[in-house]
């Protein structure tokens, strides 16, 4: 909806490891790892996504849609839990991609009219 601004720095996505995936009826939430800011307490950089995702692992491509209210078409994404982020970019349409370290590639897409995905890391928000 609100696509993303050309000067976004999504750079801190890179290197760091997917340590859930959580799957609800309308939304897909990667949570991801971070440094460790005191004893017990990590700054965790999360992706929330309601809209369409498409996941491509070795020659094959899945989707989920987020009004689909169907949570069994995002089972591919789990099978990243324990990888890392090797490369991010992000276009002005709001178009998201997160290249993964075993090669698989995770596109998020932007959504006329609705917020369609939402970055949190540490205090930083970025919604689209």
């Amino acid at each position: 909806m609100y696509g993303l601004k050309p000067d976004t720095d999504l750079s801190f996505f890179a290197g760091r490891e997917l340590n859930q995936v959580a799957v609800g009826s309308y939304n897909v939430d990667f949570n991801f790892d971070g440094p460790v800011l005191a004893l017990g307490v990590q700054d965790l950089l999360s992706l929330i996504v309601q809209s369409r995702i498409e996941h491509s692992a070795k020659g094959s491509v899945s989707e989920w849609e987020g009004d689909e209210n169907n949570p069994l078409s995002a089972a591919s994404l789990l099978g990243l839990v324990g990888r890392s982020v090797v490369s991010v970019h992000g276009d002005p349409d709001g178009t998201l991609t997160l290249t993964f370290s075993n090669g698989d590639v995770v596109t998020v897409f932007d959504r006329e009219g609705y917020e369609a995905y939402q970055i949190r890391n540490g205090d930083q928000r970025i919604y689209v």
